[in-house]
């Protein structure tokens, strides 16, 4: 009784410290003295000081100090095995489910070990109290613990799995009609319903499901039927007012976790493309304005388990990830995971990139050729995607497969597609990949190249689009375009041998005479070479007399409104790192984006500021911005450095991307703004953008219209006219803006609001570079324009008759 009366006086001091506390680590409450009290004291003691708590648990501090005593283990008898087990049966039955659950997954492992040390009498003597427990028990884990001790049941377990979803169903329905054993799914389900509630798998649980999976004749195949499971299910929409839209219940997420983590276990590339649209998805806003991802934590071990089956196909899919979802924690993951694949084979994250490339087993043409029954099907690459030929028995392309070919080799075009879809998926990232060494000044030597580029079949294809630098120390710079791996060709069409011993950079215009840029400017044009991104006719932004009077910021972006929600997911997908402005924080007086250039070791910030009396609609942002300040600050210091300093690869493309925000999500790009009647006092500044001055990409789109105008078939219709194309057609004249698209019709310039335009033969025109929009709307107004008569559609045709 001496030893009760003690446990109980250790057992109130530790809660009242909690107590004393809003909330406590785990690791924190076990170094508190009161508790370390318990933890240090003879076995017998500490035992009973678990059994008082046990008793009693009716807080969250009683399952906490519980869960932290019990950790190491003691030899319980049969009795304690009892009393730790009875009153949590007694709580289930009155209703009192989350103690009972907190109470039991604190003792579950202390229980499972002395089990196996009992005597078979006594063992059965507990079993009926072990399942009960185990049967009414909210932790699925838990209960999988508790469950193994009674010992198998006949039939499938699939009432492990929650049916409080539109997953649970699914997920049974999996379960129950895969081609597997029975006692192989009953392993995976135990498995499964094991998975930790929260946290990362232990090493224990990861070596069972590689025994687990074991088993399984086909593990991908039922691991990929349960991804499909949660990738079908619905959303659960609520039924009261007060419930909110549900994707996952706390178990059934717990299971899936496992399901991820068993796909990574396999390291089978199949599944790659499932965890990408699972991480997609999971990662989605549902539940309106003030709604939450259907489960970031499904998604961020999606992410992992992409990583951990590695392979070059990971890296495709993983990157593929990156560029299709916006969620800072989730990039942060897949950044880490990537990060992460590289240090594990001694590599940059830049060298992982570009040895991970996959070659989809083509040639080195960039071309695969599979066999019909008549004729063969060939893949070719480009340097901006990929197509699917059919080449008859006399060689000759056709565009379409004959019927009696389609229908013979169904299975193998079916297969061909999809690996055409996995090709341009790697093609995207390649050509993202590459736009970013614009601004990292990378160098390699000139063998290190020629594998890792020009002899790629995919990034070679790109690689003979782009202009390199071959630099030696002792001779000048060697400038071209790759023809092969001896030769380039100079921007005056003349050939050059690129020296055995070069080192290689891509070659940039902020680094080049003004007659040097217009010079390969003239020979893409000519050549009609499409690049994969803008190189030659990239925008370029020097240092401006107001910026060296302001010396340490620039406002040349300043004043613009602009849509947050759009523009954040426009930096996050450029590489910058928006902190957003909700109107729940009134402690942040401004938005700021930031970019690190590492190789540099400084990071740009652009400032922007909410506009406080337009209400968030749809998220808890506020939906418009005006933009403010770019500086610059040395990574290191953390101190800024004044703008001259700043080196003018970095500062040209730190300003193109912020022009860049701003020229497509401002509300001067938005054609219908004011015919929506919004804001009414920016009405002003939509007609300055929408009219004004060009801007660097403006008169970039000026001088390739220059140039391919008058190889229209329009050119007699148009001329430019200071910042507009100007086209006559029979009704009216309308002058097209070369910034922003927007028209205006004479006599009077009226307004005509036309959206994305699109003309047959404005798509067929050759362009240097297929990334600028504008351009092409510009294009297609002009054919539109040029031939007004025909126009048919009823709301342009009523603005242009408007007198």
């Amino acid at each position: 009784m001496a030893g009760d009366s003690e446990a109980a006086t250790l057992v109130a001091a530790a809660l009242q410290a909690l107590r004393g506390r809003s909330w406590t680590a785990d690791a924190d409450a076990r170094a508190m003295p009161e508790i370390q009290v318990i933890l240090q004291a003879p076995d017998a003691l500490r035992l009973e000081c678990i059994l008082t708590v046990s008793d009693r648990v009716d807080s969250y501090h009683c399952a906490q100090l519980l869960l932290v005593i019990a950790r190491k283990r003691l030899q319980l008898s049969a009795a304690h095995i009892e009393r730790l087990l009875t009153p949590r049966i007694g709580q289930f039955e009155q209703s009192q489910g989350w103690r009972s659950s907190e109470a039991l997954r604190a003792v579950s492992r202390q229980i499972e070990h002395a089990y196996a040390a009992l005597p078979g009498a006594e063992q059965e003597r507990l079993k009926p109290l072990l399942a009960r427990a185990a049967e009414q028990v909210q932790d699925a884990a838990t209960a999988t613990r508790l469950r193994k001790l009674v010992g198998p049941e006949e039939g499938l377990r699939v009432d492990l799995i929650d049916e409080g979803d539109d997953i649970g169903p699914r997920l049974r329905c999996a379960f129950e009609t895969a081609d597997e054993p029975a006692e192989a799914r009953a392993a995976v389900l135990d498995l499964l319903a094991a998975f930790p509630t929260q946290g990362k798998p232990a090493k224990k649980w990861l070596t069972e499901a590689e025994r687990v999976t074991g088993l399984l004749s086909k593990p991908a195949a039922l691991i990929g039927a349960l991804l499909d499971a949660a990738l079908d299910a619905a959303d659960t929409e609520p039924r009261r007012t007060t419930a909110v839209t549900r994707y996952v219940t706390a178990g059934n997420e717990a299971f899936l976790c496992g399901v991820v983590a068993v796909a990574g276990v396999l390291r089978d590339s199949t599944l790659l493309p499932q965890l990408r649209r699972l991480a997609v998805k999971t990662v989605t806003v549902i539940g309106g304005q003030f709604g939450n991802p259907r489960s970031l934590r499904l998604a961020n071990s999606s992410a992992q388990a992409m990583a951990d089956i590695g392979g070059a196909s990971s890296i495709t899919e993983l990157l593929a990830l990156e560029r299709s979802v916006r969620h800072g924690t989730l990039l942060r993951q897949v950044r880490k995971a990537i990060d992460a694949l590289a240090s594990a084979q001694g590599l940059t994250r830049d060298q992982l990139l570009e040895r991970a490339v996959e070659t989809h087993d083509l040639d080195a043409d960039g071309k695969r050729r599979q066999p019909l029954t008549r004729g063969s099907a060939e893949v070719v690459v480009d340097g901006r995607t990929a197509t699917l030929l059919y080449v008859d028995e006399k060689q000759t392309p056709r565009k379409s497969v004959p019927p009696d070919v389609k229908q013979t080799e169904a299975e193998t075009l079916a297969a061909l597609r999809n690996e055409l879809k996995a090709i341009r998926k790697t093609i995207a990232g390649e050509r993202v990949r590459l736009d970013g060494l614009m601004a990292a000044d990378r160098r390699w030597p000139l063998d290190n190249w020629r594998t890792w580029y020009l002899d790629h079949p995919i990034t070679g294809r790109m690689t003979r689009t782009l202009v390199w630098v071959f630099s030696t120390p002792d001779g000048p710079d060697v400038v071209g375009v790759p023809l092969d791996a001896a030769t380039v060709v100079t921007s005056s069409g003349q050939q050059a041998a690129i020296p055995p011993d070069a080192e290689v950079r891509l070659w940039h215009p902020i680094h080049a005479t003004a007659d040097d840029v217009r010079a390969w400017r003239r020979y893409l044009l000519e050549q009609q070479v499409v690049q994969p991104f803008k190189q030659a006719f990239r925008e370029l932004y020097v240092l401006t007399p107001a910026e060296e009077q302001t010396r340490v910021y620039s406002n040349r972006f300043a004043g613009h409104v602009f849509g947050q929600v759009q523009a954040r997911a426009l930096m996050k997908g450029r590489g910058w790192a928006p902190v957003a402005v909700a109107w729940w924080d009134d402690g942040i007086d401004h938005g700021v984006a930031r970019r690190t250039f590492d190789a540099a070791g400084i990071r740009a910030e652009f400032y922007f500021d909410p506009i406080h009396d337009q209400e968030p609609a749809a998220t808890d942002l506020y939906p418009y911005c005006t933009s403010d300040q770019v500086r610059f600050v040395d990574v290191r210091t953390d101190e800024t450095i004044e703008l001259a300093e700043v080196p003018p690869l970095v500062l040209t493309e730190a300003l193109r991307d912020v022009d860049l925000f701003v020229a497509v999500t401002s509300i001067g790009a938005d054609p219908e703004w004011l015919d929506r009647g919004t804001e009414r006092r920016f009405e002003t500044y939509w007609h300055t953008f929408g009219f004004g001055e060009l801007s660097a990409a403006g008169e970039i789109r000026r001088e390739v219209l220059e140039q391919l105008v008058p190889r229209l078939a329009i050119a007699d219709r148009c001329e430019f006219e200071d910042r507009y194309l100007t086209v006559r057609g029979d009704l009216r004249a309308y002058r097209i803006h070369l910034g922003s698209g927007n028209i205006l019709m004479s006599p009077n310039d009226q307004y005509l609001c036309i959206v994305a335009a699109r003309d047959s033969q404005a798509q067929k025109l050759f362009l240097p570079f297929d990334d600028d929009p504008v351009l092409s709307l510009v294009l297609s107004k002009a054919f539109l324009l040029a031939n007004d008569t025909a126009i048919k559609d009823p709301t342009i045709v009523a603005q242009i008759n408007r007198r």
